[in-house]
C-alpha cells in the first residue's frame, strides 16, 4: 500500500514539474513572438523546474527501470561473476550519490551562508507577510522588503535528489544480495520496438478477421 502511494506520489510530482515546464515555455513563446513581450522570471522558473524534473526524476528511473544501459556483457557472465559486477556496479553508483550529496551540502551551505538570492523570482506575498524580517533572515536568509527566492531553497533537490537516489541504489543492493535481482534494471529500446511489430501483424490479422466475419454475417443475412 505504502509502496503504491509513494509511486503515486512520484510520479504525479514528476508530471506536475513536467507539465509547469511546457506551458511556462509555451506562454514565454506566445509572448515574446505574439505580444513582443518578455517575462525573464518564466525563463529562470523554466530552469529551475527542469533541474527539479531531473534530479527528482533520475531515481524514480532507477525504480522503474527507465535508464538506459549497456548490459550486453553482464548478461553473459555465470551467476556468480554477474551477482559479483552488479554488487561492485551498485556500490560505485552509491559512492557516486555520496560524493555528489556531500559536494551539494557544501555548496548549498555557502549560498545559505552569504545569502544570494535568484535574481527574477519572488516569494509569494503570503508567506513574506507573516514572517517577521528579523526571522526571515536569520532563519531563511530572506528580505523581507526585497523577497526574491533564496537559491538555497531552490537548489535544494541536489540533497534531496541525491539522497533518493543513494536509498533507490540501496534498495537495488539489498535486493542483489538477497538474489531477488539480478541486477541494474535498464529500459531496452530494441526489445519494445520488437515487441511493437509483432504487435501491429497481430493487430491487423484481428482486423482483417474481423473484417472477414462482418463480410459473412451481411451475406448470410440476404
Amino acid at each position: 500500500m505504502f509502496s503504491k502511494k509513494s509511486s503515486a506520489i512520484e510520479e504525479g510530482f514528476i508530471c506536475v514539474l513536467l507539465v509547469s515546464m511546457a506551458l511556462l515555455v509555451f506562454a514565454e513563446v506566445i509572448a515574446r513572438f505574439v505580444f513582443n513581450v518578455g517575462f525573464m522570471w518564466m525563463e529562470e522558473l523554466t530552469l529551475t523546474c527542469g533541474a527539479w524534473f531531473v534530479l527528482f526524476g533520475m531515481s524514480y528511473g532507477v525504480k522503474v527501470g527507465a535508464h538506459i544501459g549497456v548490459d550486453a556483457f553482464v548478461k553473459s557472465l555465470p551467476p556468480a561473476a554477474k551477482k559479483i559486477t552488479s554488487i561492485t556496479a551498485v556500490l560505485v553508483c552509491l559512492c557516486y550519490c555520496a560524493m555528489f550529496f556531500y559536494g551539494s551540502s557544501i555548496y548549498l551551505a555557502k549560498m545559505y551562508d552569504v545569502g544570494l538570492v535568484m535574481e527574477d523570482i519572488h516569494l509569494p506575498a503570503f508567506i513574506v507577510n507573516s514572517m517577521d524580517i528579523d526571522a526571515a533572515w536569520d532563519n531563511f536568509r530572506i528580505d523581507v522588503e526585497d523577497p526574491l527566492m533564496p537559491i538555497w531553497i531552490s537548489q535544494s533537490i541536489l540533497l534531496f535528489g541525491f539522497a533518493l537516489l543513494f536509498y533507490r541504489f540501496f534498495q537495488l543492493l539489498i535486493l542483489i544480495i538477497q538474489d531477488k535481482a539480478d541486477g541494474f534494471k535498464f529500459a531496452d529500446e530494441a526489445e519494445e520496438s520488437m515487441h511493437l511489430i509483432q504487435e501491429e501483424p497481430s493487430q491487423s490479422n484481428n482486423s482483417t478477421v474481423e473484417s472477414s466475419d462482418t463480410e459473412t454475417i451481411t451475406k448470410e443475412d440476404k
